[in-house]
């Protein structure tokens, strides 16, 4: 009776197909690991961490100042309570008072069958929001 074979024996008797799905798989998960967010950062001036970031889609009566630009949609698995909570992180450690969406992209991806194992499994339609703004923070605070 043979002993258990090692992962590395594994994978190299394991077909291409089924090599191809572990590394979408692998990529998967990893880009639900963290934000998909872009930022470039605007102002150098340092700034102590905020505790609440407001959210705004129209710009702000009060004078500010832009700390950083964005770009991107959300990966994190955010609670349904907190929303692009990777955004909320980044302002709060940036130091922003808020988070200016100027522009909002929503994109569907269809419906998708995928042959899993011999199996036909639906993928169902996917929703994503790409957001552009800025982060700022009110002038005299």
């Amino acid at each position: 009776m043979k002993g258990p074979r090692s992962s590395r024996t594994t994978l190299r008797n394991v077909s291409p197909q089924s090599k191809s799905r572990w590394i979408v798989a692998a990529a998967l998960l990893l880009a639900g690991c963290g934000g998909g967010f872009h930022y470039e950062q605007v102002s150098s001036e340092p700034r102590a961490p905020t505790q609440e970031v407001a959210w705004l889609t129209a710009e702000p009566a009060r004078p500010y100042t832009i700390v950083a630009k964005f770009r991107g949609i959300e990966t994190a698995l955010c609670p349904r309570s907190r929303p692009y909570c990777s955004l909320y992180e980044k302002a709060a450690e940036q130091g922003a008072d808020a988070i200016w969406v100027q522009r909002r992209e929503v994109s569907i991806r269809e419906e998708q069958w995928v042959n899993i194992q011999g199996q036909m499994k639906r993928i169902p339609p996917e929703r994503y929001e790409v957001l552009e703004g800025v982060l700022i923070r009110y002038a005299g605070q």
